[in-house]
């Protein structure tokens, strides 16, 4: 079974949803369920970054203050999560909202930064 949600959009913005499912082959709620799902598995991908950061800190905080070598490894991973959100929201501000053919840009930009920052989703 399949439930049906209303949404309401300014004839602007309606239009320009318009030219961009057309543009990628597809009836508008076609396209509509696809960025849906697409915004959503992102934010899952950006909470599990954040978890991991969450998880590295608290297991920071637990470890006694002898370990150095275990706490510089550590922060050196907080680091590259953190440089890598930093220019993931850089990416997407400036790429995945400006123009529908940025979009294969926005996604190889995000793959690069995920191989410099060696981390896997």
């Amino acid at each position: 079974m399949s439930k049906v949600v209303s949404v309401r959009f300014e004839d602007l913005e309606f239009e320009r949803l318009e030219k961009m499912a057309k543009l990628a082959g597809k009836n508008i709620a076609q396209f509509v369920r696809e960025k849906i799902k697409e915004s959503i598995q992102q934010e899952m991908r950006e909470t599990s970054l954040l978890e991991r950061l969450i998880k590295m800190i608290e297991n920071l905080q637990n470890q006694p203050q002898n370990t150095c070598k275990f706490n510089d490894e550590l922060l050196r991973e907080i680091y590259k999560l953190l440089l890598y959100a930093t220019a993931h929201d850089r990416a997407v501000f400036e790429l995945l909202f400006v123009l529908p053919e940025k979009r294969k840009e926005y996604f190889q930009k995000r793959q690069e930064l995920e191989k410099k920052f060696e981390l896997e989703f």
